[in-house]
């Protein structure tokens, strides 16, 4: 009887083994055609996921522009950096491309906006809007940062500056100093904030401080003697970077 048992188990056992792959393989013959349409669907389903991501990121930066203080647009927020993070986690999913065209997006709405709007209040805050929405982006986009640098459009440079705002460890300090001998108000005023957050993360140690030091003195010069009313703003920058600067380099001599 033992024996028996143990040939009936086995045959069970064997028949267990095979009807699965076989309830399966039938499965697939009789619906073959539902699940081939299925699967040649799968790949518009995604690309309908990934646009709908896409617009979800446009939809955030706008909220976020919307919602800076106009006292507080001017620099980098916690709430921008929340956002950015945020974009960030995206990005694994939509890949650099989608997040590049928007960033382009901006550059393109930055300079269609100085070549339309008469210089005043109105379009510096649709500008801010912009530099606002590109530095959430730009955490995400800094391996592309040189191309940005290299770019005959003041979007685009605007787009660099924003990215070394955002992360002061990329900041190329000559390239900043550069903003005030060739580029508007408007991107050295942001220049001067990109400085800025690179000495308070720098160590005085690495004297990357002294050469943000040397280079906000030039700026500020540069700033001083130009024809007309210099800009306010950019000048508080500065001069209160240079004290900041003097100081963390006294420290260390």
């Amino acid at each position: 009887m033992d024996d028996w048992a143990k040939l009936l188990t086995a045959v069970a056992a064997v028949l267990g083994a095979v009807a699965w792959p076989l309830a399966l393989f039938l499965t697939a013959l009789l619906f073959r055609d539902v699940l081939r349409s299925a699967i040649n669907r799968i790949p518009s389903m995604l690309d309908r996921v990934k646009t709908a991501s896409i617009a979800g990121v446009k939809v955030e930066l706008e909220r976020l522009a919307d919602a800076e203080k106009e006292e507080q647009a001017g620099k980098v927020t916690p709430n921008q950096k929340d956002v950015a993070a945020r974009i960030a986690v995206e990005k694994s999913d939509l890949g650099s491309r989608p997040l590049l065209n928007e960033l382009n997006r901006l550059c393109f709405e930055f300079d269609a906006l100085r070549r339309n709007l008469p210089s005043g209040e109105i379009r510096t805050r649709a500008m801010t809007r912009i530099v606002v929405q590109m530095r959430s982006l730009s955490p995400s986009l800094v391996e592309f940062l040189d191309k940005y640098k290299e770019s005959g459009s003041a979007g685009s440079r605007l787009a660099a500056i924003a990215m070394m705002q955002m992360v002061p460890m990329s900041a190329d300090i000559s390239w900043l100093e550069d903003r005030f001998s060739s580029d508007p108000p408007f991107l050295f005023y942001h220049a001067a904030i990109a400085l800025q957050n690179a000495l308070d993360t720098s160590n005085a140690r690495e004297r990357r401080p002294q050469e943000i030091l040397e280079s906000a003195k030039r700026a500020l010069e540069r700033v001083k003697s130009f024809n007309g009313v210099p800009d306010r703003s950019t000048i508080e920058v500065l001069e209160l970077m240079i004290t900041s600067a003097n100081s963390i380099t006294r420290r260390y001599d």
